[in-house]
């Protein structure tokens, strides 16, 4: 009864934040509860005899960098359709079916990297496929970027293509770093805190893509295009909204380099003590 209330205090404050104020009473209070909801939550998972979470698994060095890995790159990535969608639908005035076929390069070439994404964290150790698939998705970020008034649909699909390729190299090592660093008699608990956080990352990320589009583009703008109101936008109102867009993959790229600085502490030998426990306790 703490978890997900204050997931949903958090969400509802970084997506009506622009519009009540950032420092409104309402905003500030949802952004307090989210946080004391959370501390209550922490407490009594230490306290219980039958926990949510083991919250012990944290003490496992690379589990705990696993995971501040899988949010980082969860918040990136899963904004990236939120961001694309407003500048193609938003500013450049598509149609929903036309859009969706700009986003297919997002998911199709992960079909094909995805059988190979094992085999290769096999060859040549998960940390490092971790390391050039959160790199790859970074700098393509930094790509969308650089959008521009004018549609280029290459500068769309080859980062998209990049990020999706990027996605089926690094996500299987991602998965396989995070779960084989935890005791195995405690396998199904690992699991359940690492989709855990995927999901709620993939709603932070989308709740805080908006938030950056209203923060940037300010918040009149902003609705009128997320209410679908924006055909008969001035020319002042359209470079905004790309100027916001822009912003948010350049923001949403630091959280994918932050990935491949905790990637580059896995390359680290893990701790021998670590290790022995780990031994002992299989």
């Amino acid at each position: 009864m703490t978890f997900g209330p204050g997931l949903t205090a958090l969400l509802i404050a970084l997506s009506e934040g622009q519009a009540w104020g950032w420092a409104s009473g309402k905003t500030l209070g949802l952004f307090l509860a989210a946080m004391l909801l959370w501390s209550a939550f922490v407490f009594i998972e230490l306290k219980a005899r039958h926990p949510l979470f083991h919250l012990s698994l944290l003490t496992y060095r690379n589990y705990s960098i696993g995971l501040g890995i899988t949010m980082s790159y969860c918040i990136g990535y899963f904004a990236v359709t939120i961001l694309l969608t407003l500048y193609l639908q938003g500013a450049q005035h598509l149609s929903p079916l036309e859009s969706g076929l700009l986003l297919l390069p997002l998911s199709i070439p992960q079909l094909f990297t995805a059988p190979f994404g094992g085999r290769l964290a096999d060859r040549f150790g998960p940390a490092r496929m971790i390391l050039l698939g959160s790199f790859l998705i970074g700098l393509s970020l930094l790509m969308l970027g650089r959008l521009g008034p004018r549609l280029s649909t290459l500068a769309v699909i080859i980062p998209l293509a990049v990020i999706s390729a990027a996605t089926g190299l690094s996500w299987p090592s991602l998965a396989k770093a995070v779960l084989s660093a935890a005791p195995q008699e405690q396998a199904g608990s690992a699991s359940g805190m690492f989709w855990t956080v995927y999901n709620m990352c993939r709603a932070i990320s989308q709740a805080l893509a908006l938030a950056v589009v209203q923060l940037v583009a300010k918040s009149d703008v902003a609705s009128q295009l997320l209410s679908g109101a924006g055909a008969q936008e001035s020319a002042q109102s359209k470079d905004a909204l790309i100027h916001a867009s822009n912003t948010g993959f350049r923001f949403f790229a630091v959280f994918l380099f932050i990935a491949v600085v905790l990637g580059l502490c896995l390359l680290r030998p893990q701790p021998k003590t670590e290790r022995v426990t780990g031994l002992s306790e299989r």
